[in-house]
């Protein structure tokens, strides 16, 4: 069974910021995704797109109307999702990272949880002998969310569901964030890393750690 670990915690508190900054060494050997908020030119939210953790990593970029891999989108009529977005580029994105050494899952619990060819994916990855490390939304965020954007019923459930599949797996770890426990919260996901790459090395060219 598959190496994981996951933050969940309060939006804007930092979790996806500290993500990348512990895994910036890594980059290279990174697949998954994260997920890039779309912004106007007046700050406003206009939309949430997945971008491959392959690619450069920044969290939030000008909204430009056309582009790929929009899965929310406002419009004169609110926030519209696009479900079918998971079920064939989204998957493809997941399946593109098998041969990395680590995944990207940033984040899952939101509205992919209503396109279960997606969701089964996304497990398939965690159980997976590549290391997954991302984060997992709250029932908060997902509430705020729901606010927001139109969805089918009972998404709490879907989510505890998940975060119950999670926890029964026997070799990974959910950490509530907290920004004063920011720092011992960097430290154990540097842990997480330096034991997923040592042991990929040690399965590879009997080599201790990987090449950075």
């Amino acid at each position: 069974m598959g190496k994981f670990l996951f933050l969940k915690g309060d939006s804007g508190e930092g979790k996806t910021t500290l993500l990348f900054e512990c895994l910036k060494p890594w980059h290279r050997m990174v697949g998954g995704f994260y997920s890039q908020r779309l912004l106007s030119e007046d700050g406003m939210t206009m939309g949430f797109r997945m971008v491959p953790a392959a690619e450069e990593w920044i969290p939030a970029a000008a909204y430009k109307k056309g582009m790929t891999n929009v899965f929310i989108q406002r419009n004169e009529n609110g926030f519209q999702k696009n479900l079918q977005f998971f079920k064939t580029d989204g998957i493809e994105i997941l399946r593109s990272s098998a041969h990395n050494k680590l995944l990207l899952l940033d984040e899952i619990g939101g509205i992919e949880l209503f396109a279960p060819e997606f969701m089964e994916e996304v497990l398939c990855c965690i159980d997976s002998q590549v290391p997954c490390i991302g984060v997992l939304k709250s029932q908060k965020n997902l509430e705020a969310m729901r606010t927001r954007v139109p969805t089918e019923p009972d998404p709490d459930k879907l989510l505890r569901d998940l975060e119950e599949k999670l926890v029964k797996r026997s070799d990974g770890r959910i950490l509530t964030f907290d920004r004063e426990k920011k720092e011992h919260i960097r430290a154990e996901i540097m842990e997480f890393l330096r034991e997923c790459t040592e042991k990929e090395g040690k399965e590879t060219h009997g080599r201790k750690g990987l090449d950075i």
